[in-house]
């Protein structure tokens, strides 16, 4: 009776143009470091990547969160990007406390 229901690529723009690139971009950071959990905060507009319990890197987009997840695997700290870290940091410690 109800047939088969339409996924998102089936219904012309059931996902926004942003939310597809995100999911896009998360796809591509995932497949490229594997050893990490990868994800975009929308509300904040930052590019979140976790390895094990301590280490968390923050991005203002996909190209910086490359440069610093590749420079904490060099044993280096990325540019420019250390205060969005602590920045998420603390708001996310905030938000749970």
């Amino acid at each position: 009776m109800l047939g088969k229901q339409a996924g998102y690529q089936q219904v012309g723009n059931a996902m926004p143009d942003g939310n597809a690139q995100a999911a896009d971009d998360a796809r591509k950071l995932r497949a490229r470091f594997p050893r990490w959990g990868i994800l975009f905060d929308p509300l904040e507009s930052m590019w979140i990547a976790v390895r094990g319990k301590r280490t968390l890197v923050a991005a203002s987009s996909p190209q910086k969160l490359t440069e610093q997840v590749e420079a904490v695997a060099r044993g280096e700290t990325g540019p420019q990007e250390g205060d969005k870290t602590q920045t998420w940091r603390a708001l996310r410690r905030h938000e749970q406390g």
